[in-house]
């Protein structure tokens, strides 16, 4: 197979699962189907599997193990750590869904500065960032305030979350019928400046297609829908897409008072939104897509 000679080439072949319909990795020893990981041959490769042993990050969420950015030390200055996996997904049906990564992960890291970059590829050799892409059905679960843009432009995590998130990244089907293998990356990049922060921990990585998506279907008339118009702080905000490059230009939330008190940017035709951060109140979701700019009305009650 001609992706399997390009994953030979790219010295990643210890890393392609294959042939299941669903793909899991605990660091505990119970995998059923285990996800292969393969860490960067570089010598300053700081991801490890082992027990946390930190002052942040000091049990793993299935215990005992996790992979994390060195299971006792701070993540060195000027670095750039990886770790990458193969899945061979099986051949999509009419009732197929979106292939789903699934994993917890906590980050302690400089805000801005030092990034938590996911990518994914069809060949383990072009990759594709996974935030804001039109590849990408979905990719929710982490803390909206967590996603950023590092000074190389590179969309990432960053700053610092110590509650275990469930991420979800949902690849789109009109891009895995096309192959029969999908890899993925995760990178920590940081800057020169020591600030002796954690890093990025990952537990429970799981995949498999997902015929029941993480945000609901629904029959779509609108060109957009927020629901549910009370919450007690999980919002969901879904797009009509009639073509593969129809993205959310930028979302808003507003108070009462017309302040903007959170701004979440370019996103997915599909996201689900967290604002609990914020006080009980009615607030109004301001959907701008390249379309129209729409304002809907949220009433957030603390449960």
């Amino acid at each position: 197979m001609k992706k399997l000679i390009l994953l030979l080439l790219c010295g990643l072949h210890a890393g392609l699962s294959l042939h299941a319909q669903y793909y899991d990795q605990t660091f505990d020893g119970t995998s059923v189907n285990p996800i292969m990981i393969v860490l960067d041959a570089d010598p300053g490769n700081v991801w490890q599997i082992g027990q946390p042993q930190k002052t942040l990050f000091n049990s793993a969420k299935s215990l005992p193990k996790v992979i994390i950015t060195h299971t006792a030390n701070p993540y060195p200055v000027n670095n750039t750590s990886r770790f990458t996996f193969g899945l061979q997904v099986p051949q999509a049906t009419s009732n197929t869904g979106p292939f789903a990564l699934r994993w917890v992960q906590k980050l302690d890291l400089d805000t801005m500065l030092d990034g938590a970059i996911v990518e994914f590829s069809s060949n383990g050799i072009n990759w594709q960032n996974a935030h804001n892409n039109p590849n990408v059905y979905q990719f929710y679960g982490f803390k909206p305030a967590n996603k950023d843009t590092m000074p190389s432009g590179e969309f990432s995590f960053s700053g610092r979350d110590t509650t275990w998130r469930d991420i979800w990244l949902c690849i789109k089907k009109t891009f895995y019928e096309q192959n029969d293998s999908i890899y993925f990356r995760f990178t920590l990049k940081s800057d020169g400046i020591q600030t002796n922060k954690e890093g990025w921990m990952i537990d429970n990585f799981m995949a498999s297609f997902t015929i029941f998506h993480p945000v609901k279907e629904i029959s779509q008339t609108d060109p957009v829908v927020v629901y549910p118009n009370v919450t007690s702080g999980i919002v969901n905000v879904e797009m009509k897409k009639l073509k593969d490059t129809d993205m959310i230009d930028d979302i808003e939330l507003i108070d009462e008072s017309g302040r903007v008190v959170e701004r979440f940017g370019k996103n997915y035709t599909k996201v689900v939104l967290d604002i609990s951060n914020h006080k009980p109140g009615l607030y109004y979701l301001k959907v701008t897509t390249h379309s129209k700019t729409q304002s809907f009305k949220v009433l957030y009650e603390k449960g």
